[in-house]
């Protein structure tokens, strides 16, 4: 029997989900999250949660505009899902160092610091080995230098995706853990969700389901070229003082955390589903954590995990409308930016679930049709 009737239900728990639920409930809307596991259970719930906003894939061109807004947001909704929630994401501000061992990715970095020093949001510049060593002494000192970008943010991302879950169960949001298998259309009108055990009837329907979400290309029929990107983290207990600043090199990086443990990571792996942690994972974040800081050797191995993020096969978020569809919309693909881009991936399906004026810039880059045009 289908169950009462919701303007929108949304498929999958992790911060793209509870986020878009809450910020849909603060407009009026009654929301249903169906989850096939639990909240944050996958990489919204072990990311590391610092923001790059002036690196990867597609920055600059062409969503500098859409990251910077990302993490502009962060601080005021960290402390709007606070007060609502009464679980604190932990945001806060700090510095970052991004390392450079040979002359090639020196001149690189350089290169990038000519636009990345004008935007105003941080103070962006290099830094010698020396003054590199001066801000962190455990810094390797074979290290040519780097780029410091003070006013980076992070959060706690499985305690961020709590607070966004918990904000939206106070204004109504109801959340349901069941397996989705299917969609209720009729001429490219979605009416609901099919699940093990019953159906679902909505108004519309927000597809939210991270490295999972090819598996919906079925329903819909339209191929999101999503795969799992694997990333293995190790969480360190280190004596002494806590990093006075995160340190990354390579798509790696080291950071204190504020529980009073250090966090390596990450690898990139292809490896499916596959979410078991390896020795191969551990070696490669040492290898890369003591290439960076070697005096951190003296660490102790606390924990040891692994998760799927969502990589669409261009390396940019895919936000919008399905193509061919009245009121089915599609919100994953960040890959290594998902909590940082969160926000302007939420904000804006917010935006277009409720066919408002996009406040978010560059969702028109993020378009789902955009894998469907000849």
């Amino acid at each position: 029997m289908p169950i009462t009737p919701n303007d929108v239900i949304i498929v999958g728990a992790g911060i793209v989900g509870c986020l878009t639920g809450y910020l849909l409930a603060k407009e009026g809307a009654r929301v249903t999250i169906i989850e096939k596991d639990s909240v944050a259970s996958h990489a919204s719930g072990f990311a590391f949660g610092e923001m790059g906003a002036l690196e990867g894939t597609g920055i600059p061109d062409p969503l500098l505009d859409f990251s910077l807004w990302s993490n502009r947001k962060h601080k005021s909704l960290s402390e709007e899902l606070n007060e609502v929630s009464g679980i604190d994401s932990q945001f806060r501000i700090g510095n970052r160092l991004t390392l450079s061992f040979d002359e090639s990715s020196a001149e690189r970095a350089k290169n990038n610091l000519e636009w990345q020093s004008q935007i105003p949001d941080f103070e962006t510049f290099w830094v010698d080995s020396k003054q590199a060593r001066d801000i962190e002494p455990r810094v390797n000192p074979e290290t040519l230098g780097g780029v410091l970008v003070k006013g980076a943010g992070s959060t706690e991302p499985y305690r961020y995706t709590l607070s966004a879950a918990q904000a939206g169960e106070k204004l109504g949001v109801q959340m349901i853990l069941r397996n989705v298998t299917g969609l209720i259309s009729k001429n490219g009108i979605c009416s609901g969700v099919k699940f093990d055990g019953g159906e679902l009837i909505s108004g519309s329907v927000v597809l939210a389901m991270g490295p999972w979400a090819n598996v919906a290309s079925e329903w819909c029929g339209l191929d999101i070229p999503i795969t799992p990107l694997k990333g293995q983290i190790l969480r360190l207990n280190l004596p002494g003082d806590e990093l006075n600043c995160s340190l990354h090199y390579g798509g790696s990086y080291v950071g204190s955390k504020p529980d009073g443990l250090v966090w390596a990571g990450t690898t990139e792996e292809e490896a499916g589903f596959n979410e078991q942690i390896t020795p191969w994972g551990r070696n490669k974040v040492m290898e890369d954590l003591l290439k960076m800081a070697p005096s951190l050797n003296v660490s102790e191995l606390v924990h040891q995990t692994a998760c799927l993020r969502p990589l669409s096969s261009d390396g940019l978020p895919i936000i919008g409308k399905v193509p061919g569809w009245d009121n089915l919309y599609l919100g994953t693909g960040a890959g290594r930016k998902g909590i940082l881009w969160s926000t302007g991936m939420c904000y804006g399906l917010k935006d277009i679930v409720l066919d408002r004026d996009q406040e978010v810039p560059g969702v028109s880059f993020l378009d789902p049709a955009r894998f469907s045009e000849s």
